[in-house]
């Protein structure tokens, strides 16, 4: 099967296929996918691309896209893998889904507070605003 190039007045037409191929959701936030809905929207529906090879992906609400669009970018940026590389783009997001699921270590880091140190902290500065006030009635 040879790839084929879409105008633009396919474009709906080829969403609204794609959308019914994938259940009638996005793939991204597996929400339903809507289209009443025009223009820029976040919910609106566009046919997902690669800007590097034109190739469609797939339906999508416009929010999920770009979305998308700005994780590919920073990870391919950030981690010095190219924009075009896709593969190793994918294997590095795998790589974070698996981290970030991973069981976390029994230590806190030293910046963040307890409920309990949070309310502790907030008692005492109403303590010390009610001593200045207090103080500043006894000089007047």
């Amino acid at each position: 099967m040879s790839t084929r190039r879409i105008t633009r007045g396919q474009v709906r037409a080829v969403a609204m296929k794609l959308a019914k191929d994938q259940g009638g959701v996005c793939p991204l936030c597996n929400k339903p996918l809507d289209f009443t809905l025009r223009g820029s929207s976040g919910n609106s529906v566009v046919c997902d691309h690669s800007h590097v090879t034109g190739h469609i992906r797939g339906a999508l609400h416009r929010g999920c896209n770009g979305s998308e669009g700005r994780v590919v970018n920073a990870v391919g940026r950030w981690a010095g893998l190219g924009m075009d590389n896709t593969e190793e783009i994918a294997n590095w997001l795998e790589r974070l889904v698996k981290y970030l699921r991973k069981e976390p270590y029994d230590m806190l880091y030293y910046t963040v507070r307890t409920p309990e140190e949070l309310a502790q902290a907030q008692k005492l500065k109403a303590r010390k605003a009610r001593a200045r006030r207090k103080a500043r009635e006894t000089i007047k």
